[in-house]
């Protein structure tokens, strides 16, 4: 039977990916639609070559700057604009499941439609769970559908518990590479450039991620995302330093043994898995090789160097609305850095301070989750940062 899929965030990293799974199973997939936000001249090579039903420019500024209208026909595909074409994607339900690619806290509404509307959702985008993962679970339970981790971490522990029961479990351990500053000193952190930040040893992201990677608020978020997903405390999700990126996590059973998913750097596998979830299909694009000197290594997570994670388990124990707030002054932070307005030591300071602040003050109530109050943050997020730098 062949699968309907729409792939939100085509131009990114993970729509590259999840284009390789199409070239790979193109009798078993039928390509729905597909958005991009500002990136038009990509996107538009990409309907030449896989001819979706339709298409989505999220950015109407950027649409109507190239085609100088908001809906166009372009070489046989119908393209749609802003949040209306956006909306439109998230919820046909011609899609066995979509792909949300979209980075950032813009990712939300979309999961939100996808999963109203009772459609599967191979979830990419981390910030959802993060700021809405209970409303987002209910969301699965009320409308009978289903939703899959994409992210490596969170795809290889839904594999590992799917034949555990959740009382057998003790701990799960995230796997982090440590990032391009794993063994900087801290002291040398105030000189670092955005170009150094971006320097990733093992994967090619997007700035975004490549930034929360380096301060280690990537893995803070996967966390807080791990809590959500399956279930399990603060104190049963462990971090491990493990550069090689090769393990992808680990369960710890409570007789002691741990059992660990490894595979290649490669995000279109569990894409795939996702995808095609509960079956299995053949990958025949990339194997792990055993025919070469392969090294593990693992190495204890020193939060006062990392104090980004340390922080995001402190915002995940705390509950309500203080994931969603660590999650939005990190977007706005990193951003500020990349702008070169901040630097990269202020990112954990100003997060800092900003939580103490925006606490002390109780300008919104943060001790319970309120899809009406998210809205508040960003604002309220914005002038606390700028009052602060």
């Amino acid at each position: 039977m062949i699968k309907n899929i729409s792939i939100l965030g085509i131009t990114g990293s993970i729509g590259n990916s999840a284009l390789k799974i199409y070239d790979n199973f193109r009798e078993d997939l039928n390509i729905v639609s597909m958005s991009t936000n500002t990136r038009v001249k990509p996107f538009l090579e990409i309907l030449d070559r896989y001819k979706p039903e339709y298409g989505v420019i999220y950015d109407s500024v950027s649409m109507h700057d190239f085609f100088h209208e908001y809906e166009t026909v372009y070489n046989g595909v119908r393209i749609y604009s802003g949040k209306e074409g956006l909306m439109k994607a998230c919820s046909d339900r011609k899609n066995d499941i979509i792909i949300n690619g979209i980075s950032g806290v813009g990712g939300l509404p979309p999961s939100i439609t996808v999963l109203e509307n009772g459609i599967n959702l191979a979830l990419a985008n981390k910030e959802s769970m993060v700021c809405a993962g209970k409303f987002l679970n209910s969301l699965c339970k009320k409308n009978g559908c289903q939703l899959i981790p994409v992210d490596s971490e969170h795809s290889a522990v839904f594999q590992l518990l799917s034949s555990r029961k959740k009382e057998e479990i003790k701990s799960i351990y995230l796997t982090a590479s440590g990032g391009p500053f794993l063994k900087v000193d801290k002291n040398k952190w105030g000189d670092i450039t955005v170009d150094d930040a971006l320097n990733h040893p093992t994967w090619k992201m997007g700035n975004k991620i490549s930034i929360d990677s380096a301060t280690m608020a990537n893995k803070g978020l996967e966390v807080i995302e791990a809590h959500e997903l399956f279930g399990f405390e603060f104190d049963s999700i462990k971090v491990v330093i493990h550069p090689q990126s090769l393990v992808h996590s680990m369960i710890e059973c409570i007789d002691g043994e741990l059992y660990a998913q490894i595979g290649p750097n490669d995000m279109s596998i569990p894409i795939q898995n996702a995808v095609f979830h509960p079956e299995m299909k053949y990958n025949s694009y990339n194997r792990f090789d055993f025919s070469k000197s392969i090294q593990l290594e693992f190495y204890p997570v020193d939060f006062k160097k990392f104090t980004m994670l340390e922080m995001a388990y402190e915002c995940g124990k705390k509950g309500g609305l203080y994931p969603a707030l660590y999650n939005f002054l990190n977007d706005h932070l990193v951003g500020l850095f990349l702008a070169e307005k901040i630097s990269f030591i202020d990112i954990e300071h100003y997060m800092e301070k900003s939580i103490e602040r925006i606490s002390r003050k109780n300008e919104v109530d943060l001790s319970c989750f309120s899809i009406e109050v998210l809205d508040k943050m960003h604002s309220l997020v914005k002038k606390t940062t700028e009052s602060i730098y």
